[in-house]
């Protein structure tokens, strides 16, 4: 399954203006911002909004508060892949983009909602973390790898981040370089999946698959 809307994308890397282009809010998507906020289709985020519109090729995500942002009538389960193109702008903060799968209760109360995020940042580290009903715990913790094209300067760049999910493991990597790989047993990856954009943070996703498997894995599995 893949998803990208069909103003373009190389005229936004170009700095043009996305005031005027008659841009929308996904009306089949949900976001849950980390604090309370409005989603708009013109100006400019601040505290209490975030910008999130269908700029084919995909959307453009100009963050407020950070948010989850998803598909509520897909789900990823078994075995999959989910594979997103990124590319991060120079205004954004240092703090993480990127996917999550294994999403469960999202919209009830903080306390009882749980995901795994596969997340970058700007300074070229990336992380595995999870969400549970005591907060993150970094199950890969915060690292530089020369997979990940940190931003610097003044032009985009762009991260292809994927989620390998498997019957033995799951492999995190990064414009297909591994970052890093965890015994499946130990994580929780069925479920919502979407992408996790942090506070302060402008991105063009520009691509977003998933891909269920149906043959068996190594070994039969």
């Amino acid at each position: 399954m893949r998803w990208a809307p069909a103003v373009t994308l190389a005229a936004l890397l170009a700095g043009q203006t996305l005031t005027g282009q008659g841009l929308k809010t996904p009306a089949d998507w949900k976001w849950i911002p980390d604090t309370p906020a409005k989603v708009i289709e013109a100006g400019n985020a601040g505290p209490d909004a975030m910008f999130f519109v269908a700029m084919p090729p995909g959307w453009h995500i100009t963050q407020g508060p950070g948010a989850l942002l998803y598909q509520p009538d897909y789900q990823a389960r078994g075995s999959f892949i989910l594979e997103t193109e990124i590319f991060l702008f120079p205004n954004s903060s240092i703090e993480e983009y990127g996917v999550f799968c294994g999403g469960r209760s999202l919209d009830p109360a903080p306390a009882n909602r749980t995901y795994l995020a596969f997340v970058a940042r700007r300074d070229g580290q990336a992380a595995v973390l999870e969400r549970t009903a005591n907060g993150f715990l970094p199950v890969a913790n915060w690292m530089t790898n020369s997979g990940v094209a940190p931003q610097s300067g003044a032009a985009a760049v762009k991260n292809v981040l994927k989620v390998d999910v498997n019957p033995a493991e799951v492999v995190f990597s990064a414009n297909g370089t591994t970052i890093s790989r965890l015994p499946r047993a130990r994580l929780s990856t069925d479920g919502q999946f979407g992408l996790r954009i942090g506070k302060g943070v402008n991105v063009h996703v520009s691509r977003f698959d998933v891909t269920h498997r149906l043959a068996p894995g190594k070994g039969g599995q």
